[in-house]
C-alpha cells in the first residue's frame, strides 16, 4: 500500500480541510459573538443617549451573554437549588452588556450582569458590613429592592456599586424559590464619570424590566421605570 499523497491530492486534501475549518472558525466566531442589540435593549434609547452623551459618542458596546443564554444559564442554576442545600452556592452570572471607550482598559467600563442572588430578597442589605461600609437599600415593590454602595476591596475600591433584585419564580421549583433566589442585577460604572445614583438606578430598572420579561417569571413582578422618589 502507498503511503505518499500525490502533490495534486494532497493539495485538494488541505483545500478541503481548510474550508471546512473556516467554515468552522465562521460559525463558532457567530456562536460567541452576540451582537449589540442586548445591550441596546438592556439601556434603552434613554440610556444610550446618556451614554453617548457622557462619553462623546466614543463607547463601543459588547455583549457576552444575550439575553436567551442568561435566562438559560438562570433556570439551569435555579433548577438545580432546593431548599435542603446548605453552604455557599457557586452561581454564575451573564454579562449581558459591557460599554468601553478602549477595549483593552478594564479600569474604565460600564458593566451589566445578570444571575441568581448570593442572598435571599428579605435581606437587610442596608445593614452595616463586617468593612464598616453601609449600604443604601432602597424597597420599590413586594418584587423588587435597590440597593448601592461603595466596593470596600480590590481594584475598583472605592467605586460606586448599583444592584437590583427581583423576585422571579420558576416553573417547578420549590415554594419560596422567588424569595430565596431572586434575580440579581448589577451595574458598576467606571466610564461615564456621573455620580449620581438616580440615573444608574433608572438605568438598572430599565434593564431589570427587559430581563425579568424575557425569563418569564411565572409571579409577573412590576419593575417600574424610575426609582422611588427618595433616590436622588
Amino acid at each position: 500500500m502507498k503511503r505518499h499523497l500525490t502533490l495534486a491530492a494532497a493539495t485538494v486534501l488541505l483545500l478541503g480541510a481548510g474550508a471546512c475549518t473556516a467554515d468552522k472558525d465562521k460559525e463558532k466566531e457567530s456562536q460567541a459573538a452576540p451582537d449589540d442589540s442586548t445591550c441596546n435593549e438592556l439601556l434603552g434609547d434613554a440610556g444610550l443617549k446618556w451614554l453617548e452623551d457622557r462619553t462623546g459618542g466614543k463607547a463601543r458596546l459588547k455583549v457576552e451573554d444575550d439575553l436567551k443564554s442568561a435566562r438559560s444559564q438562570f433556570y439551569r442554576q435555579v433548577e438545580n437549588w432546593g431548599p435542603e442545600d446548605t453552604g455557599v452556592p457557586t452561581f454564575q452570572r451573564a454579562t449581558v452588556c459591557l460599554a468601553r471607550t478602549d477595549v483593552t482598559d478594564m479600569r474604565k467600563q460600564l458593566e451589566i450582569r445578570y444571575g441568581p442572588s448570593y442572598s435571599s430578597f428579605d435581606t437587610a442589605f442596608g445593614e452595616p458590613s463586617t468593612t464598616g461600609e453601609k449600604a443604601i437599600e432602597t424597597v420599590v415593590n413586594s418584587d423588587v429592592k435597590l440597593v448601592h454602595g461603595k466596593e470596600t476591596r480590590g481594584m475598583f475600591k472605592g467605586r460606586v456599586h448599583y444592584r437590583v433584585y427581583v423576585k422571579c419564580k420558576i416553573p417547578g421549583t420549590p415554594a419560596r424559590q422567588e424569595n430565596e433566589i431572586p434575580i440579581e442585577g448589577e451595574l458598576a460604572d467606571t466610564l461615564t464619570g456621573d455620580t449620581g445614583a438616580r440615573v444608574h438606578l433608572t438605568r438598572l430598572l430599565h434593564s431589570a424590566k427587559v430581563v425579568a420579561d424575557s425569563f418569564d417569571c411565572e409571579n409577573k413582578p412590576v419593575v417600574p421605570a424610575q426609582p422611588p422618589a427618595s433616590v436622588k
